[in-house]
């Protein structure tokens, strides 16, 4: 009687929100961009040794301000994932040297270079959250969760590593070229106009 009824109660409960189990322990481990925002990464790094945190497929990684977000197509391997990583990256990243493959490939400008919090899924502690002046964007340092300015180390799935150098000068708008050329111009006018008068007497 009493199992019966206690079966009956739990069968008259609502359906609770469904939380996806085995991808909790992901955290947003470390962003780096340049100062264009066409070269950036984010690493996603299990915390905690569980080595099943592989129910990713159909979750998201936000980036809160920029509106952005990428969906994950599909769970990981079985057994895998302790202390694993995965990497996102542009394009402009995975062509620098140095730079180890992307797992999965964002847009430019996935995150805000100003401020922006980026979120793994629904899990609060893989908040990384960075305000105005925090993120480095010299093209050599990357910003952690914890708060650390370094160097960056971008790591793949797979255990690849390495370092990436996108510190190069920013390229200038087209239309400061076109300014360029006409103060350029406008000099060689004022030049020309400027040069003494040769006086040319005619001889008988």
């Amino acid at each position: 009687m009493i199992l019966t009824l206690a079966l009956s109660t739990l069968l008259s409960l609502p359906n609770p929100t469904h939380v996806p189990l085995g991808s909790h322990t992901w955290r947003v481990n470390e962003v780096f961009s340049n100062a264009t925002g066409t070269i950036q990464f984010v690493e996603l790094r299990e915390c905690c040794g569980g080595a099943n945190e592989v129910n990713v497929g159909g979750n998201n990684v936000t980036a809160a301000t920029s509106g952005n977000f990428f969906t994950f197509p599909a769970n990981l391997p079985a057994g895998t994932t302790s202390n694993a990583h995965i990497l996102l990256g542009t394009a402009g990243f995975a062509a620098l040297p140095g730079a180890p493959t992307p797992d999965h490939i964002v847009p430019d400008n996935f995150f805000d270079l100003t401020a922006e919090t980026l979120q793994w899924h629904i899990y609060g502690p893989s908040v990384l959250s960075f305000s105005a002046g925090q993120l480095p964007v010299d093209g050599v340092n990357s910003l952690s969760q914890s708060g650390t300015v370094a160097i960056n180390s971008p790591t793949n799935y797979a255990g690849q590593t390495g370092s990436v150098d996108a510190g190069g000068a920013v390229p200038l708008p087209a239309w400061s070229y076109a300014a360029f050329a006409g103060l350029l111009l406008l000099f060689g006018a004022w030049m020309l106009k400027s040069r003494p008068q040769v006086a040319v007497s005619n001889l008988a």
